[in-house]
């Protein structure tokens, strides 16, 4: 009997250890699933933002050059270095010397060009346009030129930001930062769109040859991506502010700080050991690194983004004269057709500083979130000694832990 009940005991821990076994090789090959799947959306961002830098780089909007990083410290299959480039100077400078050149066939263009209410006034608000357009170009050309260092640090600096989180909390894509990603995405489709949109309402509207493209189209689609451009910048920072927020929480073992009502806080206590407050600090570092990207992009596109926004409003005020003209005159009627072509200019005109706009309020909402949450660390913690250190540590960038 002893014998029996010894071998079914034994029977038991067999199958118990056997389903333990069972339980680990599936656990470990929907975790190598899971890496796997991470690993191919990587791969795919990384292949979707190759393939924006080089539309960038053929419209003049990015003179470096970049390459997959061969350094250890870095995957080569999410992360890429930007390096100087001549070659890409010497391309826009060349792209501005051609664009001021076309002024010579876009003005006569639009002095010969008769349609039914061209008076003096209209010929030579077309021509302002015309020279407008081409030295709002001409200025963001060579301000790449002149600026291409600074946004080679940018570029540089974001890239090591992310790897940084990712060493520091092993932040595989969150569903927040898909979001993010497909909402650029979605931005660039739209506006890449309402350009194919807007030339085929043009040819329907006014059967224009392509030298009329000179004076409105393309100055229009080269500001709007270079705002686009400031926009995809703004929302990554934004994203990697996000990050730093999302993990000062972790510290004090909460989730997002937008879903936690502010009782919970003082409610909560937490016991910050050393490492907590390095891992605090790290993020400190992160935090200054973003705050000065911030700083170098505003300054890089603060000139550049003038003469965009200047030229998209003078546009603006001139489609929106007929549009309304119209109804002011009653002389006058507006065809269908211009009608519907004046209505996508508007909204080509207007997407691109929507969309800044929404994405810099959205950045720094986000900047004003870290203070909070510090603060709702501090306020969780027990120890009075180590919350002085920390509080100690957090304003004095030079302390070491």
């Amino acid at each position: 009997m002893e014998g029996s009940t010894y071998a079914r005991d034994m029977m038991r821990f067999l199958n118990i250890f056997g389903k333990l076994g069972k339980i680990g090789f599936v656990v470990e090959k929907v975790n190598k699933q899971k890496a796997m799947r991470v690993k191919s959306r990587l791969h795919q961002d990384s292949w979707a933002l190759r393939a924006l830098i080089i539309f960038f780089k053929v419209i003049g909007l990015a003179t470096f050059t970049h390459r997959a990083a061969g350094s250890k410290r870095r995957n080569p299959q999410t992360a890429c270095v930007f390096q100087y480039s001549e070659l890409g100077i010497a391309y826009n400078v060349v792209l501005a010397s051609l664009i001021i050149a076309s002024n010579c066939l876009s003005i006569p263009y639009s002095i010969s060009l008769d349609y039914p209410s061209k008076t003096n006034m209209t010929v030579g608000i077309e021509i302002f346009q015309t020279v407008l357009g081409s030295m709002s170009i001409s200025a963001v050309l060579l301000a790449y030129c002149f600026g291409e260092k600074t946004l080679i640090r940018i570029g540089n600096r974001l890239t090591d930001v992310e790897h940084e989180l990712d060493r520091l909390y092993r932040l595989y894509p969150s569903l927040r930062r898909q979001r993010v990603f497909h909402g650029l995405t979605i931005a660039c489709i739209f506006n890449s769109s309402m350009a194919v949109t807007l030339l085929i309402a043009e040819y329907f509207a006014f059967h224009p040859t392509p030298t009329s493209w000179l004076t409105d189209i393309v100055p229009t689609f080269h500001l709007g991506w270079h705002m686009i451009q400031y926009f995809l910048l703004v929302s990554v920072i934004q994203a990697s502010f996000a990050d730093v927020n999302r993990a000062i929480q972790c510290l004090a073992g909460i989730g997002s700080p937008d879903l936690q009502p502010q009782s919970l806080y003082h409610g909560r206590r937490v016991v910050v050991g050393n490492t907590t407050v390095h891992k605090l600090l790290e993020l400190r570092d992160v935090h200054a690194h973003l705050c000065d990207v911030s700083q170098n992009v505003s300054d890089f596109y603060s000139v550049s983004v003038l003469f965009a926004i200047f030229y998209i409003f003078f546009s603006l005020v001139y489609n929106g004269y007929y549009l309304i003209s119209p109804l002011l005159l009653s002389d006058e009627v507006l065809e269908y057709k211009v009608l519907a072509d004046t209505v996508f200019w508007l909204i080509f005109l207007t997407c691109p500083i929507l969309l800044l706009t929404n994405s810099i309020t959205k950045l720094l909402n986000e900047m004003t979130k870290t203070g909070s949450a510090v603060n709702n660390l501090m306020n969780c913690m027990v120890d009075t000694e180590v919350k002085f250190e920390v509080n100690l540590t957090l304003e004095n960038p030079s302390t070491k832990v």
